[in-house]
């Protein structure tokens, strides 16, 4: 298991990695795999950025995120300005379905509401929000339908899993039950915890997944 110091070294080499995060100041505190994220930033595709680097890192079991959106004033919109544009960009957006998605804006934190067939509809959208300039925070109450029987859900779900190159399948056990979905077992990395809810999310008709993956460090990570 890489100490503390190592881990942080490792973090903050990522995170200059990325060219979109080339100028921003984040601090990384590292305590037993426990890595708090501060640090202010100018809009909410870095720090969304940010987060993605850190939990891709081996040795991460959990992020604490205390990096703040400071919008400077000269991109700073209205709620009503933010709201106006992205209703006009789900009118506009040929994936997501025509009046599925709901928003309420506050402060410029942005809220997201309604039913959808399919999660990518449900991730375009989110991402079309998260690349609006003017919002602080995107808060997901966005559902998907339920289309097939648990037993074909399941059978999706564990192809799925079996062609990522993350996951060794079997180390996680899924039960479908309705329209939710249970993923057990033992992962490597935070990443590979939260790969495996992403991808359950992608399966037809999954509203809910229960994640009780446990991240063991010691684990070994395909890659």
């Amino acid at each position: 298991m890489k100490n503390n110091e190592a881990l942080q070294q490792e973090i903050q080499e990522a995170l200059k990695f990325e060219p979109m995060l080339h100028a921003a100041e984040i601090g990384v505190i590292v305590k037993e795999g426990i890595v708090t994220l501060t640090g202010t930033v100018e809009n909410l595709i870095k720090k969304t950025e940010a987060l993605h680097a850190t939990k891709k890192i081996r040795g991460v079991a959990a992020i604490v995120d205390e990096i703040e959106v400071k919008i400077d004033k000269d991109f700073a919109l209205s709620d009503q300005d933010i709201a106006t544009r992205l209703v006009k960009k789900l009118k506009e957006n040929l994936v997501v379905p025509q009046g599925a998605i709901h928003l309420t804006v506050e402060k410029g934190n942005v809220t997201a509401e309604g039913i959808v067939p399919w999660n990518f509809q449900r991730e375009t959208a989110l991402d079309l929000i998260r690349n609006q300039s003017g919002v602080r925070d995107v808060s997901n109450n966005i559902k998907l339908k339920k289309e097939l029987s648990d037993q074909a859900e399941k059978e999706i779900l564990e192809k799925a899993l079996r062609r990522h190159w993350a996951f060794d399948t079997d180390e996680i056990d899924i039960q479908v039950a309705g329209a939710t979905v249970q993923l057990s077992g033992i992962v490597g990395s935070i990443f590979q915890k939260e790969e495996a809810e992403r991808i359950a999310y992608k399966t037809p008709g999954i509203i809910k997944v229960i994640n009780h993956l446990k991240v063991n460090l010691e684990q070994p990570y395909l890659c």
